[in-house]
């Protein structure tokens, strides 16, 4: 099953929770992390919170689409979130935001491609760069080209392309 993820969390501590689970389901043996998007900083969507780190992964598994998604509910378990509600900030949010052939096996109430994808010109974007990192088509997403791609959509109106944040470690030196 080929699969697309996003990250995102707004936490000081996120980007090193993305890097962690990478390296996780990196050394998994399970699953093959094919593409790797960049990092990027964006807004909240409407609501007071600080800012979101955002990443996407791309890779093969020979998992079913139910035993992959425990993973990614593993995963977003293992680091700390402010409060129970479903904006409060937090390490790590994990979406599957696609796998192919997609539908089957997965639990109930999981919709894929993802349904908030078609509108986050963000995701989009990421996911794309992942992809081509990966040689994953991006098509298995749902959406045949990324906005911005020459045949796909153009950039909406106002969209600016993300600025890379450095990330500073505890020893002072940027990635």
């Amino acid at each position: 099953m080929w699969f697309g993820v996003s990250l995102g969390g707004n936490l000081p501590e996120t980007p090193s929770a993305f890097s962690r689970v990478l390296r996780t389901f990196e050394t998994d043996g399970r699953l093959v992390v094919l593409g790797v998007s960049g990092l990027f900083r964006t807004g909240p969507f409407g609501d007071p919170s600080p800012p979101y780190w955002n990443q996407c992964f791309v890779g093969w598994t020979f998992l079913g689409g139910k035993t992959f998604f425990r993973m990614l509910e593993a995963a977003e378990r293992r680091f700390r979130r402010k409060g129970k509600g479903l904006l409060w900030p937090r390490c790590l949010d994990a979406d599957l935001l696609f796998c192919q052939p997609g539908g089957r096996d997965l639990p109930e109430g999981v919709v894929v491609p993802h349904p908030r994808l078609s509108r986050r010109p963000v995701l989009q974007v990421l996911l794309g760069e992942a992809c081509r990192k990966g040689g994953v088509p991006f098509a298995f997403s749902g959406i045949p080209y990324p906005p911005g791609h020459p045949e796909g959509p153009p950039l909406p109106s106002g969209f600016q392309l993300f600025r890379r944040f450095p990330v500073r470690h505890k020893t002072g030196s940027l990635l």
